[in-house]
Parts: C-alpha cells; sequence; structure tokens
C-alpha cells in the first residue's frame, strides 16, 4: 500500500525518536528489534546515534533493512578486525564466519530477485 510523503515523513520521525528513546533508557534489546522489523528510522540520525554510542549489531540492522550491504560488509569486516584485539571496546565478538553468513542472505536474496525477473521477463 502506498504511503503520502507526510505520512512517510512522520513515520520517520517517530521511528527515529523512538530508537532514540529506546537506547537512551537502556533498552538496546528491544531498539534492536525495532531495527529488524518495517520501520521508517532516519538513516543518517540514526547512524550516528548507533556509531556514537558503538551499538554495533543495531547498525548492522540499519544497514541490512536499507540495503547497504557495502557498508554492512565493512563494518563486519571491522568488528571481526577489533574482536580479534585484546584491548577491543566491542562487547560482542565477532567472528569471519559472521561475513560469510550475511554474504548468504545477500546470495539468497539475489537469486530470488533474479528468479523473479526472470519469470516476469518471460512472460514480456
Amino acid at each position: 500500500m502506498p504511503v503520502s510523503s507526510g505520512a512517510r515523513e512522520m513515520a520517520s520521525i517517530l521511528d527515529t525518536a523512538l530508537l532514540q528513546a529506546l537506547l537512551l533508557t537502556g533498552q538496546p534489546s528491544v531498539a534492536l528489534e525495532l531495527l529488524r522489523g518495517v520501520n521508517y528510522c532516519d538513516l543518517k540520525i540514526c547512524e550516528e546515534i548507533l556509531q556514537k554510542d558503538n551499538h554495533s549489531v543495531a547498525l548492522l540492522e540499519l544497514y541490512k533493512h536499507n540495503s547497504l550491504h557495502r557498508e554492512a560488509l565493512e563494518l563486519l569486516h571491522k568488528l571481526v578486525d577489533e574482536s580479534k584485539s585484546s584491548q577491543s571496546k566491542i562487547t560482542q565478538r565477532f567472528k569471519p564466519e559472521d561475513i560469510v553468513e550475511y554474504l548468504k542472505v545477500i546470495f539468497c536474496l539475489v537469486n530470488i530477485l533474479t528468479n523473479f525477473f526472470l519469470e516476469n521477463f518471460k512472460r514480456l
């Protein structure tokens, strides 16, 4: 269902404020769930908030939801490198396998889209 630009702008303001409120009230797991579902969070504002407070997993979800796969993979690569360091500030450890898992998801999406377009192209 199409969403008017005014409604989309209001949804963006609300979702962005909700994400910020969840993080400020110490509810990062709920914020992560918000980002995993359909949301209209403002990319630039939320990216800045998540980077500032080192919410890496939530930032990965933000990138994934907005199809910023290059940024997500670059962040994963950085997190894997940081996880190897004993002086790392990140609380969750990341492994090279996390990059492989992310690439599998992207490959599945590409495969589904390719099949969809091929089927529709045949009908023309």
